[in-house]
Formats: structure tokens, sequence, C-alpha cells
């Protein structure tokens, strides 16, 4: 029989057989497809093969079995077919037909995830046949002809393969040991689910709730004078220098005396924006338009199987050369901007060239296929990447930079300014030349000081956007020189691919929700990382980084299986000892619909709002912060506010509005009093 062609998708499939065969046949109940040719080309959906459930090897491994059992630990876990009848009916299929053919080209994706979907159907079918691997980038006709000609032997890939499995191994084996412990130990309701990637993924969004709400803000003040174009020039403080009022008056006082007036100007070219990998596509796409990265990968996906842009599943901002892209500039030379591209012979961003910073696939950008009639979200989302691309032909922007900076005294007083004036590749945004005024000014336009009132800000919640962010450049996290390399190497956690749905497991677990794009903690989330010490292994993102580092190494041939086993089993032993050593039962409280109001400086948990008070949630362990809502009833405030709670929990003294018993309004500063669990009055009643 002839060579057989084993695909993820039918789509692909087919699309193998017109470009390498010429056109095909539909085969036996549209499993696969004959090449005119000969050639066979058949597909999973997915994947068709897992690991089997543990307890189905020893009965103390599952949800029915004792806490004391755990952890369990396993090497090179069995497979079993995913329990589907279709899924059972094409496994079926591609083992009868790789058994019948002489040569097996391996045409799944072109990553890890690709190998490691065919190798698990392979390797539980029991045949043995030659295999080669087609690496797939470009889904145009073009594209699928140049991976066939450039085929290479599958046993290159072993490498691959191996740490496929290894990462579904030891995502199962920390996963499944993890939950059921935090689950059964907590005595949970629901499951509470810890993993590799999603738990220090939840563990940043606690740590930036919590640095918001506990944040102090800092007010402090300035002096500025702004000229005739409304241009300000504010004094010149050191870094982390904050002035009271006071302060600020004492030198405004001092002032007067105005001199050595100087302005700088430069211009600063601006190269076109990096060329988009799907994280920064996804990054882009919630910013402008709100969308969640799930959305945009499915979306990229779409306008991918259409075979208008190429791999959406990328971490590479690069290309691997230039070679092509002359023709395929001639395919969209109808455009106005790309007609401009031709005849005026622009070059690609040489930067953006360089096959060093190409791993498994190039940047995502268009194809040779002229989209024609595509509307709603994939034709937002193929302009943003038409654009994009189009724009790294375009000459560097040009910005002028202004500076003015005079004397007051031994005060320096500085203005800045920068304006557009040269477009350039800003050209295909719609901008603008603009004319600068700070370089015209002299010193006798500008006007009076004045005070200005400033305050420091907390950091922002985040949106799926800045947490994709985070995720991939989880570097900054780290401390360690040698950790922070490491860490940047593999890209931060997570990967490409996967960070959207771990931000989707987040939400659909309860651990966090949200709420008009921005992603926020729960208090099922919270009280989950919160139970467990800072260091715990599963919250850290050098753990990520470690495995990922190791992964690599398998794929490169540099580590051993055994040595990956080793250290995973380190591992999962010493996560379970910190689980046993910190997991309390869960509070009644701890439900994800809750919004949390402060955090309690007795026992430092969550603070929630209910019906009648604002409760602390350790009060199964004791603790009695408690303010009711009509704790000043009696003295005429009929109810206390979120806001106030929130202040009055952070120790502040607060002003309310009271009425006397003869019913004449006054104001008093009032406190909580965290001894006896009441309010109080901070001083006399004004």
């Amino acid at each position: 029989m002839n060579d057989l062609f084993v695909c993820e998708k039918p789509s692909l499939a087919r699309d193998l057989a017109t470009a390498i065969s010429g056109g095909y046949k539909e085969g036996e109940g549209k499993k696969y497809y004959v090449g005119n040719d000969g050639k066979i080309y058949t597909f999973a959906f997915g994947h068709l093969v897992k690991c089997v459930r543990p307890e189905s090897i020893n009965e103390d491994w599952g949800w029915k079995g004792n806490v004391t059992k755990l952890p369990f630990f396993i090497k090179n876990i069995p497979l079993t077919l995913i329990d589907n009848p279709g899924v059972k009916k094409q496994f079926k299929t591609i083992t009868t037909l790789m058994k019948q053919s002489d040569l097996v080209y391996i045409a799944t994706d072109a990553g890890r995830e690709g190998e490691h979907i065919f190798r698990k159907i392979y390797k539980f079918s029991g045949v043995q046949k030659p295999l080669k691997r087609l690496w797939i980038q470009d889904m145009t006709k073009e594209g699928l002809k140049k991976a066939f000609k450039n085929v290479k032997d599958g046993s290159l890939y072993e490498g691959l393969a191996t740490a496929g499995k290894l990462r579904e191994e030891s995502d199962l084996l920390i996963g499944m040991n993890s939950t059921m412990m935090v689950t059964k130990l907590s005595k949970s309701s629901k499951v509470l689910s810890l993993g590799r990637v999603q738990t220090p993924t939840l563990a940043m969004v606690v740590n930036r709730d919590k640095t918001i709400e506990n944040f102090a803000k800092v007010v402090h003040y300035s002096i500025a004078a702004t000229d005739k174009n409304g241009t300000k020039y504010e004094l010149v403080l050191d870094k982390d220098t904050y002035l009271t009022k006071e302060d600020a008056q004492a030198i405004l006082n001092t002032l007067g005396s105005r001199t050595a007036f100087d302005i700088t100007t430069k211009k600063k070219e601006e190269k076109p924006e990096k060329l988009f990998d799907l994280t920064e596509l996804q990054k882009f796409m919630n910013k402008q338009y709100k969308w969640s990265a799930a959305h945009t990968l499915k979306t990229t996906q779409a306008l991918y199987e259409k075979k208008y842009v190429t791999y959406p599943r990328t971490s590479s901002q690069y290309i691997a050369n230039d070679s092509e892209l002359p023709m395929l500039l001639e395919k969209h030379a109808a455009h106005e901007w790309v007609n401009n591209i031709i005849s005026k012979g622009y070059k690609i961003e040489s930067s953006f060239v360089d096959p060093s910073k190409v791993t498994d696939h190039e940047a995502i950008v268009i194809t040779s296929k002229v989209a024609n009639n595509l509307s709603g979200d994939e034709a937002t989302l193929y302009d943003v990447i038409f654009t994009r691309f189009l724009a790294a032909f375009y000459p560097y922007a040009v910005k002028e930079e202004t500076t003015a900076t005079f004397l007051d005294q031994e005060h320096t007083f500085k203005a800045k300014e920068t304006v557009l004036v040269e477009l350039g590749w800003r050209e295909l945004y719609s901008e603008v030349l603009q004319e600068g005024s700070l370089k015209h000014t002299t010193l006798n336009d500008i006007g009076d000081y004045s005070l200005i009132q400033k305050e420091t800000k907390p950091p922002k919640r985040y949106t799926e956007g800045t947490l994709l962010h985070d995720m991939k450049h989880a570097a900054k996290f780290l401390e360690e020189t040698a950790d922070k390399k490491m860490m940047k190497a593999v890209e931060g956690i997570g990967t490409t691919a996967t960070r959207d749905a771990i931000i989707e497991k987040l939400v659909e677990r309860g651990f966090v929700e949200k709420k008009k794009n921005q992603i926020i903690s729960t208090a099922l989330g919270r009280e989950l990382i919160e139970m467990m010490p800072e260091d715990f292994s599963l919250y850290s993102v050098k753990l990520t980084a470690f495995f990922e580092t190791m992964l690599s190494q398998v794929e490169q041939g540099e580590l051993s299986e055994e040595t990956f086993y080793d250290e995973l089993e380190g591992l999962v032993k010493r996560t379970a000892e910190e689980i046993k050593g910190n997991v309390r039962v869960l509070s009644a409280t701890a439900t994800p619909a809750k919004e949390v109001i402060a955090q309690c400086p007795k026992c430092q948990k969550a603070i929630f709002e209910n019906s009648k008070a604002y409760s602390c949630s350790g009060f199964k362990e004791g603790c009695k912060t408690t303010i009711w809502k009509n704790g000043l009833a009696k003295l005429g405030k009929k109810t206390i506010t979120k806001t106030e709670a929130g202040k009055l929990f952070s120790g502040k003294v607060i002003k309310v509005n009271l009425k006397s018993k003869q019913g004449n309004a006054y104001k008093a500063d009032v406190v909580y009093n965290f001894n006896k669990n009441w309010i109080e009055f901070a001083n006399k009643v004004r």
C-alpha cells in the first residue's frame, strides 16, 4: 500500500491531499482520503488516546481512597482510548491504515503537543512502521508543498515526543495528587484544583488584588508653572521624594528669580512594532477590543484554517527568511498599501528576520491567499494582523522630543513634549503629523507658580492582556539572576498555546472572575492561596520555569527520561508534605461570589460583606473582627458603607455625620477598636 499521512484534523488531511496528490476522493465513511496518486490521508480530531485514571491501577489513588495513601507516583503511565464511540471508530481506522502502509508521515501540528497526539496513537496501536515528519508552518498550497519537500526522519523528533509524554504525566501527577489532597483535607464541597501553571497564575492575581486593597496612598505636593500653550513646568525632585504641603509651600515662598532657560530638541527614530506571536496578539486584542484570550485564539485558528494567516500557536515574533515575501506581496498587490511597498521598493525591517529566534513556528502573518468576504470578528482580526505585517515594511516613524528647563534659586523646573514629525509606518494607523510648541517658548511665556496635589497610585487590576503579559514575563517575580535567566529562556509560565486556557480554567473553577475586562480573585481563590505558605512549591513561577527547562533539555537529548522522573518524584513528595502541613478546613464564606472588603489585621484573612455586617472569614478559627452595618444607628447614622468599613478596618479615623438625642446634627471622628470589636469616638465630639 502507498504512504499514509496522519493529520490532526480532517481539513488538513484534505488540504494535504490537494497540495501533494493533486486531489483526492473520499474513503470509506469519510474517515480518510485517497489521493490521486494513491497516497492515503487520515486524521485524528485532537487527542484520541489519554493516560489511564490512576485509580484504575490502584483504588487508593482515586477520590474514594484515603488521603493518607497519597501521594502516588507512576512512571510511564499506561494509555487508554478516550471513551467516545467516534474516537474508537477513528482510532480503529488509523490503526488499520497504518498496518497496511509502508511509510507513515506524522502530519499533526508542528510542536510538542502535535507530536504527542500522534505518538500516543502510534504507541497504543502497537504498529511498527518507518516514520517521517512534516513540519507545517504555512497552510497555503505552497506552504504544504514546501513542508513535504523538507520532510525529516521521525527519529529526529524522539526527544520532542518524550517531552510531550513527560509533560502530560507530570501535570497529571502534580495536579491530581495536589488537587485530591487539598480538597479532602479542606473538606471542600467542590473540587479545589491545583496545577503546575494554574496555581502560580492564581497566586499572581491574588497577590495583585491584596496589594491594591492594602495600598495606603501617600498624598504629596509639588510646584508647577504653565506656559501660554498649556505646557506644565514642574519642580524636579529626586526619585521617591514626596513633599508635604508645608514643605512645598516653603519652597514656593522662596521662588521668584528664574534663570538659565534652556531648550533641547532631538529626533528619535521609531521602528515598526514587532510581528505578532499569539500572546502579543491576545494582549493587543484585549486592550483594543476587550476580547478574551480564548476568543482571539479561536478567531485566529479560524483564519488559519481558511489559509489566510500562518499558524497561530506560535511564541515567535520573527520570520526565518524573507525570500518568499516578494511573491506573497504580489498576491496582495491590489491593495493600496501593498502597492506602495512594491512600487517604492520597501523591505521588511531587517531585525524581524532572524532564524535563530524561530523555534517551532514563525510569527503570525498573512499568507499569499487574499482574504475576501470576511466579516465580523474574523475581518477585524485579519485587519489587525494584515496592518501589523505591512507596517513592518514601511520606513521608521520619527518623533521629535523637546525638553525645556529653567532654574529658580537652586530648584530646577522641567517640561517635556513629544510630537510625530515623520509618519513612516504610523501612516497605516491613520496618525497625523504634529507641530510642537515647546521649542518656540520663551521664559516670558511661563505664568505664575501654583501648588499641585498628587497621590501615589496602587497597581491596576489585572486584565487578560496584562495577566498574559506577566505570565510571559514572569521572570520579574524572581530575585536570583540565574532564576531570571532560566525563566526568560522558557518565556515565562505556561506556553503560548495554553495560557488562555489556564485563565479560562481559573474562571470555570470559581477562583477568579471577569468584571469589566478585569480579572479579580474570588474568596475561594484567595483562601486557596492563603492557606499555604508563601514558598509553597506550586505557587512559585520558578517551578514551571524549572520544568520547562528540563522538558527542553529532554527535547534536545540533553536530559534522560530517568533523571526527569527522579526530579518529578521529588517534587510530588515535597508538595504533598507542604499540603499536609498547611491545609485547613475551608471557611464557609469562601465562595466565588463574595467581594473582599479588606484584609483582617488580626488574622490576615479576607473580610467579606453580608446582609448585616462586614465580617472576617476567620470566624471558625475564633476571629471576631466584625463591623455591624447598623453599628452607629443609635447615634443617627443608619448604615455604615462598604467604603467606610474598609477604612475602619485599615485602622483609619473617619468623620461621620451623627445626631444628638435632641436631634441636633454634628460631626464626629470615629475609629474601630480591634480589641473590643466595636466602633468608638476617636476624640471629643465637635
